[in-house]
């Protein structure tokens, strides 16, 4: 804490002053925060976990993790393999243009079937395809297509000047990876240019994520057939589909539902794709191939790409490579991986509070629905339906205490110690088929989503599923011995923030089976829209002063509801739960400090951090969340709450007049 500021002035900076002061932003890391600081004490243990000799008895599933995690620790086997394992994976694919000059044949180029090949390595180039429950029907798994991804965190780095310096170093770092794999100095800068220049106009047809949050505006059903004459006859849609889904011996005919979320922008993809030559276009998709598979080469490669990362986020290093690896091997082996993590650092009695505070949240939200004035009564019978539908999974599954069921999640991938680059792509196929394979499979509602060692938390629209993975039950979200005052702060505040998921912007659009469907009257969805509006425009007025910055808060306008929602559940829980005891909770000693404040102190301190520069404009751009000074700002001063915990005069900073109010 820093105790010299103004709790009702800026209760950021009194809650995390002190904190921001002593953890320092590493200079390998864009930002430091306390999720940085417990995803760095995790990867520690799992380290240690991942160096453990192999177990002739344990899972294969283990034993090929720490195959995967010694593969990737071993550089001197990478530096002696060089960038050859990524020229044969080119050649095979067609030939980079930039790479092979004269010799690369333009007439046997097929955009779409470069696009199936590279989607099966779970790259998502031009087009974003997955298998999905449907929206509509979520108890069905269906086709979904959606705009792409870009090469940049966000499109709006494409739409500055021409020589911003982030895309001039997004250029650099294209034109010396080509140069560093054989091309021609004067052709990679030449063929980097116009390909930069392409992703630009890509970027250009994109539609903006703040105007992507109405899904039953972007849900768009129709059959194969149906794609060519309602988006396009630019898209060879069978052929594409059929290519991907006969690696998995799935025969797509015509007939075969697809949800589409950006119509418009296939439509326009389809005229650029006319507009542009061939040769870039086969650039661009191999650039973005090229440009995931950097980090799996030697270290001149990771050179470059730490030239452009500095440029991008401020970064000054590459993070340790154990880090890397421990990153990598949770990525992908991350039931194995949390099996044994769960065996040393999971208390049960954390599941069974968990599941006990998760009654006492909905049970506060109840209470809410109750008083909001904005709903009528059969949509608050409704909604009410829907919080009690709200299923959980605390921990970890069971089964991954099982051997045989663990092995079933791997038994397509084996992993091989000295073949590191080999890994990886087998990891990208295997990830992409399970994918593919859903098609035909129905909708399990048991399956995780996320994985035991991570520190996050989720809620799944689709299934109206709470997630509370084993690494968020620990300091400062959770301990067993904490006051109530605190786990209430901070891992009840997070439950609370998760169910509000279900009834924020989007997340209210579905029903309590997970239909997109809906469920509120007409009158209902306008005055939420002008309370939510109102946070909007809170968030907006927020200025991030490090780079001069408003905050977007349509973007961010979920995560905003669901903080401010989650924040006010979690206190109202708490009081009833010391109603229900003989007496307040004893005061901690040496603390001159309230339960009630110590509340709102831990539901901060949750958000403690900083960012550098970078950063911040990233977040603006494209993050989902509102960095954490203003998670904290902006939840607290919309809160009576809050306000009479600390005596916080009307008209202050932290108690203003004008308050905003959802849930």
């Amino acid at each position: 804490m820093d105790l010299t500021s103004d709790p009702c002035d800026d209760f950021f900076e009194y809650a995390c002053g002190g904190w921001n002061k002593k953890n320092v932003i590493r200079d390998d890391m864009p930002n430091y925060n306390t999720f940085s600081k417990l995803r760095d004490e995790l990867q520690v243990k799992l380290r240690v976990l991942l160096e453990t000799p192999v177990d002739p008895e344990e899972p294969k599933a283990i034993t090929n993790a720490k195959n995967l995690f010694t593969s990737c620790q071993n550089m001197s086997l990478i530096e002696s393999r060089g960038e050859q394992p990524l020229l044969d994976l080119l050649h095979q694919l067609g030939g980079w243009p930039v790479l092979d000059g004269a010799s690369w044949n333009e007439s046997r180029f097929s955009w779409v079937q470069l696009m199936a090949d590279l989607r099966l390595l779970n790259n998502r180039v031009l087009l974003n395809q997955w298998i999905s429950p449907d929206d509509k029907n979520s108890s069905v798994n269906v086709l979904q297509l959606d705009q792409t991804q870009l090469g940049m965190p966000g499109r709006e780095y494409f739409l500055k000047e021409r020589n911003a310096k982030p895309l001039m170093a997004y250029e650099t770092f294209a034109t010396d990876v080509a140069g560093m794999l054989g091309a021609d100095a004067v052709t990679a800068k030449v063929n980097m240019k116009e390909m930069i220049d392409f992703e630009i106009r890509l970027a250009n047809i994109t539609i903006p994520d703040e105007q992507r949050r109405d899904s039953e505006q972007l849900y768009n059903k129709y059959t194969i057939s149906e794609l060519y004459t309602n988006i396009t006859q630019g898209i060879d849609w069978s052929r594409y589909l059929s290519l991907l889904f006969a690696n998995v011996s799935i025969v797509i005919n015509e007939t075969e539902p697809v949800v589409v979320y950006a119509p418009v922008y296939m439509r326009r993809l389809a005229d650029l794709l006319k507009d542009t030559p061939k040769r870039t276009v086969a650039n661009y998709m191999l650039w973005r191939f090229v440009m995931n598979r950097v980090g799996n080469l030697q270290q001149s490669f990771l050179d470059l790409r730490r030239r452009y990362n500095k440029a991008l986020h401020g970064t000054h290093a590459d993070r340790a490579r154990w880090r890397v690896c421990v990153s990598y091997v949770n990525d992908n082996f991350g039931m194995a991986v949390g099996r044994m993590f769960v065996k040393d650092n999971f208390d049960i009695k954390a599941k069974i509070n968990a599941e006990q505070m998760i009654d006492n949240i909905r049970e506060s939200f109840n209470d809410l629905l109750s008083e909001v004035p904005w709903m009528d009564g059969k949509t608050r019978e409704v909604a009410r339906g829907k919080a009690y539908a709200i299923t959980e999974k605390i921990g970890y599954p069971d089964y991954i205490m099982n051997n045989t069921l663990l092995d079933l999640d791997y038994e397509e991938i084996k992993t091989d110690p000295g073949m590191y680059f080999e890994n990886v792509l087998n990891n990208l196929n295997v990830l992409t088929r399970n994918n593919l394979k859903n098609l035909k499979l129905p909708v399990d509602r048991t399956k995780w989503s996320t994985t035991p060692a991570v520190v996050n938390a989720f809620y799944s629209a689709t299934k109206n599923q709470i997630m509370f993975p084993a690494g968020i039950l620990q300091p400062p979200f959770y301990h067993e011995s904490y006051p109530k005052s605190l786990n209430f702060g901070g891992i009840a505040m997070v439950i609370g923030h998760e169910i509000t998921h279900g009834f924020d912007d989007k997340g209210r659009q579905f029903d309590l089976n997970g239909n997109l469907k809906q469920w509120w009257s007409d009158s209902v969805i306008e005055k939420f829209k002008q309370r939510a509006q109102c946070i909007i425009d809170q968030y907006s007025n927020y200025t991030v002063p490090e780079v001069n910055m408003n905050l977007n808060g349509g973007q961010t306008q979920g995560e905003n509801i669901a903080d401010n929602g989650g924040l006010k559940q979690a206190y109202r829980a708490y009081r009833k739960w010391v109603s229900r005891q003989p007496g307040e909770e004893r005061l901690l000693p040496g603390i001159s400090l309230s339960h009630n404040q110590l509340f709102f102190l831990n539901f901060a301190q949750i958000w403690c951090g900083t960012a550098r520069p970078e950063n911040y404009l990233q977040n603006i751009r494209s993050g989902r969340h509102s960095p954490g000074r203003f998670r904290v700002i902006g939840s607290l001063s919309n809160s009576l709450d809050f306000a009479a915990a600390y005596k916080c005069p009307e008209g202050s900073r932290m108690n203003p007049t004008h308050k905003c109010h959802v849930w």
